[in-house]
């Protein structure tokens, strides 16, 4: 365990040292995060509290829609900034090979590198969510209606999406040391507009009440789907595979 230890802070450590990367993974955030929250607010929230009795699920629906993908936003988007450049050039580099001939095992390294990407984007992800939250609460919802959020939100935006990109983050880390970085991050690139936009989807056309346990429920069966897809791929997670794979 403190092998791994040692793994996560050096990796973490080393990836937000890159100032340009951390500086155009904000840019990038703000400008998505930005349009799709003020979209949202100024074309469902504002017009819903302009009603004399404004609908307080319908706020929470949108409140909702805008914190769950928010939080998928946040955290994708630093994968896709981060993630598989930087396992790119340490395979390149020898690192990988290097740390494998030390005591860690191959298991040792996968575990290490998934959490180096997953806790740093945890932490933006679930930062930047709140304060979206708060934002959004003191701006429109706490002078007409109190305070506005929901149990089942919060589950959603806070832990459930979260975990679908801790699932994520082992598979293509599996897939990207014992193999090729740039399918793993291709993978990521097409994972984040589409689960955005199922998310979305769902939740403005009412599949899914975003409000519900059902909903919930659906994003940890996401996560349980690509957690069970990566089993069968760790068969490949030998120093060999590994290796050669650089």
């Amino acid at each position: 365990m403190s092998s791994i230890s040692l793994i996560i802070n050096t990796g973490i450590k080393n990836n937000l040292r890159s100032k340009i990367t951390l500086i155009i993974y904000i840019i990038v955030l703000l400008i998505c995060a930005s349009a799709m929250v003020i979209s949202i607010s100024f074309l469902l929230i504002k017009p819903e509290l302009g009603n004399k009795q404004p609908d307080k699920l319908m706020l929470e629906r949108y409140l909702g829609v805008i914190l769950h993908s928010t939080s998928l936003i946040t955290i994708g988007i630093y994968f896709n900034s981060v993630a598989f450049q930087s396992l790119t050039r340490e395979k390149s580099r020898g690192i990988i090979a290097s740390l494998l001939a030390t005591p860690l095992t191959a298991k040792d390294v996968w575990l290490g590198k998934s959490l180096v990407i997953f806790i740093p984007a945890l932490i933006f992800g679930e930062t930047f969510t709140f304060i979206v939250l708060i934002i959004l609460n003191c701006i429109y919802f706490i002078p007409r209606t109190g305070f506005l959020i929901n149990p089942w939100i919060a589950l959603s935006s806070f832990l459930a999406a979260p975990l679908i990109y801790f699932c994520l983050s082992l598979m293509t880390h599996l897939i990207g040391l014992t193999g090729k970085p740039a399918s793993a991050g291709a993978i990521v690139n097409i994972f984040l507009p589409v689960i955005v936009t199922l998310s979305i989807n769902l939740a403005m056309h009412n599949i899914l009440d975003v409000n519900s346990w059902p909903f919930t429920v659906a994003n940890l069966g996401i996560a349980a789907i690509i957690f069970i897809i990566t089993i069968p791929l760790l068969r490949r997670l030998t120093n060999e595979n590994i290796v050669l794979s650089g």
